[in-house]
């Protein structure tokens, strides 16, 4: 074992998820770049480098710790986005800020990944094992140990704390053409590789923390498939018996915190492209746990910076209507087939979900049993009882949390 990172006891860290960075040296903001961005499920598009620099500078001036990116950094696995990315974010490791990364589904030979040229879409370089290793290379420099089956590694921060970095990818081992699987599974190996890990927290007396893009546990019922690990099952028997108290992840792209049958809590960051610019800050100490999401407010970044953009200076309301656009877009080809509902009705039931899924999006979806018998009282339910079994279904699903999920503390055992 390698001694430790610091010797503080304290240590803080921002976690960033789903940033899905595209370089602007990928586009030229012309009709095939403009098609694809309307149609990017909800996620802003073209203001991806600013809303980075804001990120950048709070950190500069907060000064945590350091950063973890828990996956899908890049769009679509471009070798030249990780690049851009990597040089957005340099400035935190010139200034001592840690900067941990770990892939996602769409990082590694990514068979989408794609350069916007007119109206027209040519390949992009993907992004090799080895380019995410030399491309984000701080974790890997500072690892205490590195699977060699997999790009996972352990940071041996201090005394109390031990961060295992997990990849739950699956990927070709060339360059692809292929779409990017979602789904994600930990090799037999890797399981291995990180019950070694677990033991070595234990025999040093360590809190063993785990960072991972794939969820280890169900955040919403109809949300699951390609969502959890395949073998979540195996894993979470594997944090049981080493007691682990928390696991961070993305993917889904929501904001939300569940605790599973043994205690284990799972802290989802929600995705920085899509409805806010949240991320999560983590605080360790040697007695507690504490997370907490925090935004980016990037209209006051602008203002501070003297753009002159309207859009960028109101930039919380031009990303939260692409987002509600996005849910309009869904509920109308749900719809489509429906001709008993007039055009006001729709567009109240397209107002109602759009609501209701940006608070699953940001966290706020912890309603009262009150609020729940209200909305299952309302008009637009009993519409959609009646006219629209899955958006009814889907709706059902936004009222299951039961727990806040914008923060939480853990003691430590």
């Amino acid at each position: 074992m390698n001694s430790v990172l610091q010797q503080d006891s304290e240590s803080e860290f921002w976690l960033l998820s789903d940033v899905h960075f595209l370089s602007s040296a990928l586009h030229d903001n012309g009709i095939a770049f403009n098609q694809f961005a309307e149609g990017a499920a909800g996620k802003e598009m073209r203001y991806q480098a600013e809303s980075l620099e804001a990120f950048v500078a709070e950190a500069l001036e907060k000064r945590p710790t350091g950063v973890i990116l828990t996956g899908d950094m890049t769009l679509n696995g471009e070798k030249a986005s990780a690049e851009s990315l990597a040089e957005l974010l340099a400035p935190l490791q010139e200034a001592s800020i840690m900067v941990l990364s770990l892939p996602g589904n769409h990082e590694i030979y990514n068979g989408w990944a794609r350069i916007f040229d007119g109206d027209k879409e040519f390949y992009a370089d993907q992004i090799s094992p080895q380019d995410f290793k030399d491309i984000f290379s701080e974790g890997y420099e500072k690892a205490d140990s590195v699977d060699r089956t997999s790009l996972s590694y352990s940071i041996n921060l201090n005394d109390q704390y031990r961060l295992v970095l997990l990849d739950s990818c699956i990927y070709e081992e060339q360059v692809n053409w292929n779409q990017p699987t979602t789904n994600g599974r930990l090799k037999e190996s890797t399981l291995e590789w990180l019950k070694d890990q677990l033991e070595a927290a234990k025999q040093q007396q360590q809190t063993p923390l785990l960072f991972m893009h794939h969820n280890l546990l169900e955040h919403n019922s109809l949300l699951k498939e390609g969502y959890i690990l395949d073998n979540s099952a195996q894993l979470q028997q594997l944090l049981t018996a080493y007691q682990v108290p928390a696991i961070f992840s993305g993917h889904i792209h929501i904001q939300d915190i569940t605790e599973g049958p043994s205690g284990i809590q799972e802290i989802v960051t929600g995705s920085y492209s899509t409805q806010e610019l949240g991320y999560g800050v983590v605080t360790l100490t040697d007695k507690t746990i504490n997370y907490e999401k925090k935004v980016i407010d990037l209209d006051q970044w602008a203002a501070k910076n003297k753009r002159k953009d309207p859009q960028l200076l109101q930039y919380s309301n031009y990303q939260a209507t692409i987002f509600q656009q996005d849910t309009t877009k869904m509920v109308r080809q749900q719809l489509a087939s429906v001709t008993e509902l007039t055009e006001e009705q729709i567009n109240t039931l397209c107002t109602f979900i759009a609501k209701m899924n940006a608070a699953l999006f940001t966290g706020d979806d912890a309603y009262s049993q009150e609020e729940k018998e209200t909305i299952r009282h309302s008009e637009e339910y009993q519409l959609l009882a009646t006219y629209s079994y899955f958006l009814k279904q889907y709706v059902d699903s936004l009222l299951e949390d039961k727990s806040p999920d914008n923060a939480l503390t853990l003691p430590i055992k």
